[in-house]
């Protein structure tokens, strides 16, 4: 028999007459990472986009016509992309 089952059937007092729970078949446990590690990475996404967006309207607001500024902004940020 299960010893953690056992300190549990103790600790809260449940009957002999309850059998040890079965494990459910189906596991999760790897599509659960893998969901973790897709809206990680969908943050981060989102983080950096929203960072240039910033950075972009900051640029805008120091420099409303096209200047050497901008077009340096423009190859910076399609070096980040």
């Amino acid at each position: 028999m299960n010893v953690q089952w056992q300190r549990y059937k103790e600790l809260e007092l449940v009957p002999d007459t309850i059998s040890v729970p079965k494990r459910q078949g189906l596991q999760l446990l790897p599509l659960t990472a893998v969901w973790r590690i897709f809206v990680n990475a969908l943050m981060w996404e989102h983080f950096y986009e929203q960072r240039t967006d910033y950075l972009e309207r900051c640029w805008e607001l120091n420099n409303p016509g096209k200047s050497e500024v901008s077009l340096a902004l423009q190859k910076l940020l399609r070096l980040m992309n």
